[in-house]
């Protein structure tokens, strides 16, 4: 498959700020790649950067194999970007949202008008398109603000947390339409910080920590790696785990660990030898076993795991 998008060695700061650290990844054509870390991590200026809004300081961006890190146009040409706060305009219709946009991007008046209409029927929108935009409901202007990032007919479209602030009725309507819109062939790349949304929608993730690509690789892939492994989470009274890590490492029974706000998450893959451990080691502790849970590793699990090891 064909890369249509490559990411090389990016790096972005803002003054003595670094944001993004040398970071890699390619997009397959037609492809859904999703963008996720914590809030802050660098997600929104990893778009901004590729689309050409923000330069980066190192690293280059190829379009269909061609630099585009410095001279972009031929990218923007192709390219919609669908921010996280609205872009439409509250005094404009729907109409007239999509065909200000239309013109912003260098369409004629019957191609404005064509494409339109496709849209309104794509987005559910027709019967609404006389609505002003500051009357819509969040979740219609949320469909409008997409359907303005389509007017040119892009071959890539960006989505900057597309579903945050909608109710579940609407979250699944929007992602209905993603799917939707790559159906026909457009490639997408969406930040959200909704694990769920960008399960169900992406072929791959790009997992963004301590400013690094922390994973890049599909879903079934990354539950895959901890297949094998249960995730035990231990809280005790003292919150001092040390000692017990020396004895499950001794044993060889955790290929992982990291501790978290309160509690110790352990990745094994000898979930009764390890059990057996830990009782024996609290059994003879003056600290005190306040909880123990065992969990499956799912994409949340993983995600948790991979942002808490820094």
């Amino acid at each position: 498959m064909q890369k249509i998008l490559e990411v090389k060695g990016l790096t972005k700061r803002y003054g003595d700020h670094l944001v993004l650290d040398n970071i890699d990844f390619d997009v397959d054509e037609g492809s859904i790649i999703g963008v996720i870390g914590k809030s802050g991590c660098g997600k929104t200026t990893l778009l901004n950067t590729m689309v050409g809004f923000i330069k980066p300081e190192a690293g280059k961006i190829y379009y269909k194999s061609k630099d585009v890190t410095k001279s972009n146009l031929d990218l923007r040409k192709n390219i919609g970007f669908s921010v996280q706060e609205s872009s439409i305009y509250n005094k404009l219709n729907i109409i007239e949202n999509i065909s200000y946009f239309g013109r912003l991007a260098g369409l004629s008046g019957n191609n404005i008008k064509e494409r339109t209409e496709i849209l309104l029927r794509t987005f559910g929108l027709t019967e609404a398109r006389h609505v002003l935009g500051g009357n819509l409901s969040v979740g219609m202007q949320k469909r409008l603000d997409i359907a303005c990032s389509l007017i040119h007919d892009p071959e890539i479209l960006l989505l900057d947390e597309p579903t945050a602030n909608l109710d579940h009725v609407m979250r699944k309507h929007i992602i209905d339409l993603i799917k939707q819109v790559n159906d026909s062939g457009t490639t997408i790349i969406i930040s959200s910080h909704i694990l769920e949304d960008i399960r169900t929608l992406c072929n791959k993730i790009l997992i963004l920590n301590n400013k690094k690509a922390a994973a890049f690789d599909s879903p079934e892939n990354l539950e895959v790696n901890f297949s094998n492994h249960k995730l035990i989470k231990i809280q005790t009274e003292l919150q001092d785990y040390a000692n017990l890590i020396n004895c499950l490492n001794t044993a060889g029974l955790i290929k992982k660990h990291h501790t978290h706000e309160d509690s110790l998450y352990l990745f094994t893959k000898d979930l009764k030898s390890t059990l057996k451990i830990i009782n024996q080691y609290y059994s003879n502790s003056n600290d005190n076993l306040l909880n123990i849970d065992i969990k499956k590793p799912s994409l949340d699990v993983i995600f948790e795991h991979i942002n808490s090891r820094n």
